[in-house]
C-alpha cells in the first residue's frame, strides 16, 4: 500500500506551523479523492515533517515531499504516489 503523509502539527506559541496553515483539511480532501478513484493509497496523519516554515508538508513515502501544499496541488500529488509505486 502506498503511503502519503501529511504533517498535521499545530504549533501554539504563534510559530509556523501545517495545521495552522491547512493541512487538516487537505489530509481530508486527500482521503476523500483517494476514496473516489480507489487508489491504493493511504493517508497517514503525522505529527511533524520538521519543515514548519515550509507547510503544509506532504511526503510521499518511498518518494517525492511537497511544500506548501494548496488543495489544487491534490490531484498531482496523489498521481506522484501512484507513478512511484510503478
Amino acid at each position: 500500500m502506498i503511503t502519503i503523509m501529511v504533517c498535521i502539527k499545530r504549533r501554539f506559541d504563534h510559530q509556523p506551523s501545517c495545521a495552522a496553515r491547512g493541512s487538516e483539511a487537505l489530509a481530508n480532501q486527500l482521503e476523500a479523492d483517494i476514496a473516489a478513484c480507489s487508489a491504493p493509497v493511504r493517508v497517514h496523519r503525522f505529527a511533524c515533517l520538521g519543515m514548519c516554515e515550509e507547510g503544509p508538508n506532504m511526503k510521499v513515502v518511498g518518494g517525492d515531499m511537497f511544500h506548501g501544499v494548496t488543495a489544487e496541488q491534490l490531484p498531482a500529488i496523489l498521481q506522484s504516489a501512484l507513478d512511484d509505486a510503478n
